[in-house]
This record gives structure tokens, sequence and C-alpha cells, in this order.
């Protein structure tokens, strides 16, 4: 299957990265408005645990009513990782079938760490030209909105725990 693979170094610490990521559903809407209008958890167990889902509204830079629901899969508390699936909407409306997402937080020192993302992904249409238009977007948004995640960290308004 084919692998988008990602790494992304923050100047904040992993635990600090990790514990902030509990509070994506507030954080994110905040630091980038124009991706994100809302993140909320629609069935399932509580929020953030295995089998709940989420459903993320996208902000301007979507057509309004753009979203995507998806299922918390696995988190390993210790290994700072958590797998999701997308289940309706998002990349399965850009011509994939299959769109599963894996994000590790990895110390590189005390005040340092790295993201490690993984997308195992299915195309519906493998001939499609878009389809490397979309995986290129899709990294390119993803470290926007985690140097923009890491700028908020560095805040000196900010406290988060470690």
């Amino acid at each position: 299957m084919p692998t988008l693979t990602q790494e992304i170094e923050l100047d904040v610490a992993a635990a600090v990265v990790w514990n902030s990521l509990k509070d994506q559903h507030t954080l994110f809407p905040k630091i980038a408005p124009q991706v994100f209008s809302s993140i909320e958890h629609v069935e399932g167990p509580e929020d953030g645990v295995p089998g709940s889902v989420r459903k993320i509204s996208f902000g301007s830079i979507a057509p309004p009513g753009s979203y995507v629901k998806e299922k918390i899969l696995a988190i390993d508390m210790e290994k700072h990782t958590v797998t999701s699936e997308e289940i309706e909407g998002g990349h399965l409306q850009q011509g994939f079938s299959k769109w599963v997402h894996t994000l590790t937080v990895v110390p590189v020192n005390d005040t340092r760490s790295k993201l490690l993302l993984n997308t195992e992904y299915e195309f519906t249409d493998s001939k499609a030209a878009s389809n490397g238009e979309v995986l290129e977007r899709t990294k390119e948004g993803m470290t926007q909105l985690f140097k923009a995640f890491e700028g908020y960290l560095k805040s000196p308004d900010v406290t988060i725990s470690t």
C-alpha cells in the first residue's frame, strides 16, 4: 500500500507537544482558523480514545461545508503515537478510498522534538492526475500547521504542562 511519510522538527519538547495535542480541538481552530472552523466529538466513547469519531469542519481554505470525519484507531501514550482513519469527507472526497494517518512525537533532546507522520492511502482512481497534487498539498499543509502550532507553543503567553 502506498505511504506518505513526513518528518517535521519542532523547537518544543516532545512532552509539551504531546500534551498540547490533547487540546487540538480548541487549539487548531484558534491557531489556524482559515484551516479549521471547528473540531468536535460526534460519536463513540469519550473524545480522543480509540473508537471515538470527530468531525473536523474546514475554514475558508476549503469550499463551504467541507469537513472530514475521522475515527481514532489506536493511541499509545508511552510512545506518543496516535492513529486515525478518515471515514467520511476529506481525502475520501478527493480520489482516495483509504486514508489512515499515524502521528508520533519523538524527543530529539530536552527542548526539541520531531513529528513522524505516516499516512497509508489507496486511490479510487490510481491514474488521476490530481492525486500527486493532493499528496503534495497535504504535506505542505501539515508543515504549515505544525510550524504554526510550534509558534503558538513557544509564545510567552502560553503555559503548557509537561
